[in-house]
């Protein structure tokens, strides 16, 4: 960690000392507001000192109100403030983490502030003339461009801006399948229906890419070869690629397109990109080249430059931390299809002008500006601050990288770069760098944790994401090692010099966790093992000790509800005792307790002793219940009985309809009484003659006492 220095960059939070922002900018839309205002203003000053001005007319009347339909949205006319104000009430509402009463304070520093106004200038720019905006965005397109090439040392390139972050990949994916299908322009997918396209990318890298360029050109998914990767597990595997382009050759398919990686997502992998690069020469394949690891140029001090790959992707809204800015896709134009290839039967006019019709969506001046986000970011924070930016983004991940290693984690990733020998050349320091740092929580000497490390990887890093505000953590899942955890500066907030140590010590506390849980695992199982009371439950996703379900003697063949309840109290009970148990649901489906994360000064025969005296506790007062329930349910079923006998003394005489009130009025039938249950006395069932009688006393005497005269009014 001694190369980590205090980067040079300007906070993208503003100060808590800082007093000078106008009022207004404490909004979220308000200091927004005010500058494109401003902005605009004087923009269209320009514009209307040139043009004359028609006559404005008389305020039109307002429309009538309509009501808004269900089905559709139909707003009224509002004012800005108005709507400025629903903005921040949806911004409140859209936010779940959110518990203020006002909206959050954006980071708006100089630099994203620029970022973001520059889009309301593009919106005002496209008014414009079409030619006159036409030559504006070229002019300014130049300009980001030699800017951009020099930064990240580039040569003989051109480059197109693009919003969605692989249109660019497309659009150079058009602009070959039109080069080496002369008909394509004309026949569409027809023109390739005898002879697919091959479009090669490495098993390793994400699979989502190469389906959507498919989706996007046409394509059947049968293009796509997959390769795999070289012994060392980071790249492309070359001989491999050589391989299936001879068999792709020979089964008349047309190899078109290689996806390269350096420094890509998850684990920072990357190919060797000089002899990648000549493989593709010698099978005349276009080498397309993307990852974070581009960026890796900017940050160190050479004049060196590089034009190995035929097209490269470059994001650097992520790399500069500023929001709103286009992906660069810097690309050459295909030389002409020769005699002399491979390829029969291509007409090398038509393949040219197929390609330039494509060019003509790459390389024109859009209305739209694409570039001047990223031109107008350029001119407010500088070349040399931007360049700074990066280099503290390379030094923050080697810093991070010495402080996972020394933590004894295992580092899947390679160097993050920016460190190389003044003697490496530049392509091979592309090649080498992560650009970021991936780790996991790993057993020794094992290639793939067991599944249950899954679990504790998983813990680890949403620990780190919640008590770690200073770094960004992602959880990924990979096919080779499961769960990892990834730090890259190039895609969210650096962790500064002075936040090293607060993370150290967030994660060897946690860590701390991690290895007494290990520890105390095995002797946990083998303790639960020796009650008979207690049964081992495997816990799907849980990543604490385990998962234990109290069964006492004779509930073996209880039913599944009853001992549901029964684990369902016990952890109510544990809960007031240790906020460490939680109830949790084994693979079959029933309730059990749950033990957590643990440190080493947990006792697990304490923790197991308190279950099971809990559970006693808990299966007293269950077998309580279970006793008073047939208590009543014997003594219901006796009042019944009792009950039925006495009308079945009665006779039948009385049920007679003409004769019973014969009966009825010579031989009265006794009042109607019930049954009540006395519990006190063991469930003795009596009658409830005297209650009513009781009952009827007091209410005969409750009108003699209202009309009775008072003590007071006896004297008086």
């Amino acid at each position: 960690m001694g190369d980590a220095q205090t980067p040079d960059v300007e906070s993208p939070k503003p100060g808590p000392g800082d007093e000078s922002q106008p009022e207004e900018d404490r909004r979220l839309f308000g200091g927004l507001e005010f500058q494109v205002s401003e902005v605009v203003g004087r923009l269209e000053a320009v514009v209307n000192s040139q043009e004359s001005q028609e006559s404005m007319e008389e305020e039109e009347k307002k429309p009538e109100p309509r009501k808004i339909s269900g089905n559709y949205f139909e707003p009224e006319e509002m004012a800005m403030d108005e709507i400025l104000k629903v903005l921040e009430d949806l911004v409140l509402k859209t936010d779940p983490s959110c518990d203020n009463t006002e909206p959050p304070l954006l980071p708006t520093d100089p630099v994203t502030r620029a970022a973001i106004l520059s889009h309301s200038i593009s919106a005002l720019f496209s008014r414009l003339e079409r030619n006159h905006a036409a030559r504006l965005g070229a002019h300014i397109a130049s300009e980001t461009t030699l800017w951009m090439s020099h930064m990240f040392k580039l040569t003989d390139y051109s480059a197109y801006y693009h919003q969605e972050q692989m249109e660019g990949l497309v659009r150079v994916t058009r602009m070959l399948l039109h080069h080496r299908y002369p008909r394509y322009l004309e026949d569409g997918a027809l023109a390739f229906a005898s002879r697919l396209p091959s479009i090669y990318s490495c098993v390793a890298s994400p699979l989502g890419v190469v389906q959507h360029l498919c989706r996007q050109l046409g394509l059947p998914l049968a293009c796509v070869r997959p390769v795999p990767v070289d012994s060392t597990g980071r790249g492309i595997d070359i001989e491999a690629l050589d391989r299936l382009c001879e068999e792709d050759i020979n089964g008349n398919r047309t190899p078109l397109l290689v996806l390269g990686e350096v420094g890509g997502p998850p684990l920072g992998t990357g190919s060797a990109l000089r002899p990648l690069a000549e493989t593709c020469k010698k099978r005349n394949l276009h080498l397309h080249v993307r990852g974070h690891a581009l960026a890796l140029p900017a940050a160190l001090n050479r004049d060196q430059t590089y034009n190995i790959a035929d097209s490269l992707t470059l994001t650097p809204g992520s790399w500069f931390g500023v929001p709103g800015l286009p992906t660069v896709t810097f690309y050459r134009i295909p030389e002409p299809i020769t005699a002399n290839d491979q390829l029969k039967g291509v007409n090398a006019a038509g393949s040219r002008e197929g390609t330039l019709a494509v060019l003509s969506g790459l390389c024109s001046g859009s209305g739209r500006l694409s570039a001047l986000p990223l031109w107008t970011c350029a001119r407010a924070a500088g070349a040399k601050r931007l360049s700074r930016r990066l280099d503290a983004a390379f030094r923050s991940a080697r810093a991070a990288r010495a402080l996972v290693a020394s933590a004894d984690l295992r580092v899947l990733s390679e160097r993050p770069g920016g460190d190389e020998p003044p003697n490496l050349d530049i392509v091979d320091a592309l090649s080498q760098a992560s650009a970021c740092v991936a780790f996991q929580f790993a057993p020794p000497g094992v290639e793939k944790p067991p599944p249950y490390f899954d679990k504790l990887n998983s813990w680890l890093g949403q620990v780190l994401q919640r008590e770690s505000d200073m770094i960004h953590i992602e959880v990924c899942e990979t096919e080779s090692y499961g769960v990892v955890l990834r730090y890259c500066p190039l895609e969210g907030s650096l962790l500064e010099e002075d936040s090293v140590e607060a993370w150290a010590s967030v994660l060897e506390a946690q860590l701390n966790v991690l290895h007494a849980t290990v520890a105390l695992r095995e002797p946990f199982q083998e303790r639960v093992a020796q009650h008979p009371a207690l049964r081992l439950i495997h816990v799907p996703g849980w990543a604490g000790l385990g998962g234990v379900r109290y069964v006492p003697a004779g509930w073996e063949d209880a039913r599944s509800e009853d001992i549901n309840s029964l684990n369902r109290k016990l952890v109510h009970t544990l809960r007031a005792t240790d906020g460490a148990f939680s109830c949790g649901e084994g693979e079959d489906g029933m309730f059990c307790v749950r033990f957590g994360m643990v440190t080493a000064e947990t006792d697990v025969e304490e923790l197991l002793d308190l279950v099971l005296s809990a559970g006693k506790e808990v299966e007293e007062s269950s077998k309580v219940l279970t006793d008073m329930t047939e208590v009543l349910k014997k003594g219901i079923e006796a009042a019944q009985e009792e009950l039925e006998r006495e009308a079945s003394q009665e006779g039948l005489l009385r049920r007679v309809p003409v004769v019973g009130r014969v009966v009825s009025w010579w031989a009265p039938p006794p009042p109607v009484t019930g049954r009540r249950l006395l519990l006190t006395h063991g469930g003795t069932l009596q009658s409830t003659s005297d209650v009513y009688s009781c009952v009827k006393k007091d209410k005969d005497e409750e009108p003699a006492r209202a009309h009775s005269p008072s003590r007071r009014e006896t004297v008086e």
